[in-house]
């Protein structure tokens, strides 16, 4: 599975087409298709993005809420049906659909933020609010590691 991390700043062309940070396109496969799916964020006014597997757990645990229960219908709603499949070019570009910038407010800028197996996409003013209240919030948290290995 992919692992996404850092925080990349990139320009967006009139076109919508952006360039996926070098460290996040080499967490793709190579060969064939290389493509990512963007969704809004159910929790912030971004985007988030991530791989075919983990666009497939997404869908697993999805369809492991009761069949036709609010719960599925709206992670179906707000991930699923919302979802971009975006294609990288040879250059290693994606387009940002205008539906999906317009949501995270994104103009001539974007920045791409590593959360492990995805990643968001942020308008950089949007992103600096949120970084600076996240690092608030995390200070003094400790974080428990298990063991490699599982045990």
């Amino acid at each position: 599975m992919a692992l996404f991390t850092g925080t990349f700043e990139n320009k967006v062309d009139r076109k919508g087409r952006v360039s996926l940070p070098a460290d996040f396109r080499a967490e793709l496969p190579e060969g064939g298709e290389r493509v990512v799916y963007i969704y809004p964020s159910p929790k912030h006014d971004a985007l988030e993005a991530c791989d075919k597997a983990f666009m497939q757990r997404l869908v697993q645990a999805i369809e492991e809420q009761p069949l036709y229960s609010d719960e599925e219908e709206d992670l179906n709603q707000s991930i699923v049906a919302q979802a971009r499949k975006a294609l990288l070019d040879e250059t290693g570009r994606l387009v940002l659909a205008p539906e999906l910038a317009g949501h995270a407010g994104i103009g001539d800028k974007a920045v791409f933020v590593g959360q492990g197996s995805r990643f968001q996409i942020w308008s950089p003013e949007r992103y600096s609010d949120h970084s600076e209240r996240a690092r608030a919030r995390a200070k003094g948290r400790t974080l428990a590691l298990k063991p490699a290995g599982g045990a």
